[in-house]
């Protein structure tokens, strides 16, 4: 009976034990990010008719504290709204780069755009045909602090 108590008080001692261990550190990749949502955004035609839109639009900036790496991905989904040959178009700007896409089936399609290296800001517009790109139908957006 003894013996029994005394294995029973070990067992007792080597679960707490294994209980309290402190468990293996997770390293720090050194990533940080913020996301941040941005308006929608459409074009129409002087009869008033839409052409392109786009929603659900965001923007996470990210940076590196140990490489001093900085990087932005924005996402959105871009629609044609009148399937008449002529395409949606967005385009997806930083300091370092930018990005175009197109849709032309009138349907929402989901796009992302990666870009890389430390900006000041990014600029995100949409359009159609021959005035895609006339900067009438955009937003703007800077990085939040300490990014």
């Amino acid at each position: 009976m003894a013996a029994a108590a005394v294995s029973a008080l070990t067992l007792a001692a080597m679960l707490t034990a294994a209980a309290v261990a402190p468990t293996a550190a997770v390293a720090d990749e050194g990533d940080r990010s913020q996301t941040v949502s941005c308006e929608s955004l459409w074009v129409n035609d002087s009869a008033g008719a839409t052409h392109a839109r786009l929603q659900g639009c965001s923007v996470t900036w990210g940076k590196n504290i140990i490489d001093g790496s900085y990087w932005q991905t924005v996402k959105f989904q871009l629609l044609d709204s009148r399937t008449d040959g002529v395409c949606a178009r967005a385009r997806v700007a930083g300091d370092h780069g930018s990005k175009d896409f197109s849709e032309c089936k009138g349907v929402w399609t989901s796009k992302t755009a990666n870009l890389s290296g430390r900006t000041s800001g990014i600029f995100i517009s949409v359009g159609y045909g021959l005035n895609a790109w006339d900067l009438t139908h955009y937003k703007s957006l800077i990085p939040p602090s300490g990014f």
